[in-house]
């Protein structure tokens, strides 16, 4: 699971990505930000792996067009299986994506909403300091995509008792899941699909579920 960002000076930060310039820019940021954390870099995944297997990171900053090798070529369904092995992994390392194309996330998009780490996307053009927020956010374990990653499904059944049980009858996640007859990681990924649904974003200096709560009052979805 996504570790505190209280912790953060203890952990292992790795940036894949093949662009020199990405890594000039990225990496001292990071380093300013998080002053004592280990930070290490990786230009192919084979590198990325080579280092994920001797010193297991808590953050994985990755683009999503990646080369196999020095001498193969970056396309995007390399990354696309790096992601996959990552959240597969018993370790699952807080992940975000910094690609100029994010879009194909949507083929992981099942895989992402049931991670149990932080999993956010972002284009890399956009400034450092959302990059940073970004990073943040990874970090707290949450889940973020942008826009055109996120689906936007109707309303199942069972996410609007998950709202009712939660905000009207004020019960925790372990008694609603105990109410409802299913499981602890089940209710996690219900609240992802509704914070989807809601277009609720993550943001680290707010409350997520105040936010769906106000967010679903507005729907009308809850009194």
């Amino acid at each position: 699971m996504g570790q505190q960002t209280l912790d953060v000076e203890l952990q292992q930060f790795l940036v894949i990505d093949d662009h020199e310039a990405i890594l000039e820019g990225t990496v001292p940021a990071l380093q300013k930000q998080y002053p004592k954390a280990q930070i290490s870099t990786a230009k192919t995944v084979q590198a990325a792996e080579w280092q994920i297997l001797h010193r297991p990171p808590d953050l994985v900053i990755v683009d999503l067009s990646l080369p196999v090798t020095a001498n193969s070529p970056a396309t995007a369904e390399v990354g696309i299986r790096l992601l996959d092995k990552l959240m597969g992994s018993d370790r699952a390392p807080n992940i975000m994506v910094l690609s100029t194309n994010v879009k194909p996330l949507i083929r992981l998009k099942p895989v992402i909403n049931a991670y149990e780490g932080g999993f956010v996307a972002m284009d890399k053009s956009l400034p450092i300091q959302n990059m940073l927020n970004s990073v943040e956010i990874a970090l707290r374990g949450s889940i973020y995509l942008p826009p055109e990653v996120r689906a936007r499904p109707e309303f199942d059944r069972k996410w609007l008792e998950v709202l009712k049980l939660k905000y009207q009858e004020g019960l925790s996640d372990k008694a609603i899941a105990k109410a409802m007859g299913i499981s602890d990681r089940t209710i996690r990924n219900y609240w992802v699909r509704i914070q989807d649904g809601l277009s609720v974003y993550d943001d680290p200096n707010k409350d997520l579920r105040i936010q769906i709560q106000i967010a679903a009052r507005k729907a009308g979805l809850i009194n």
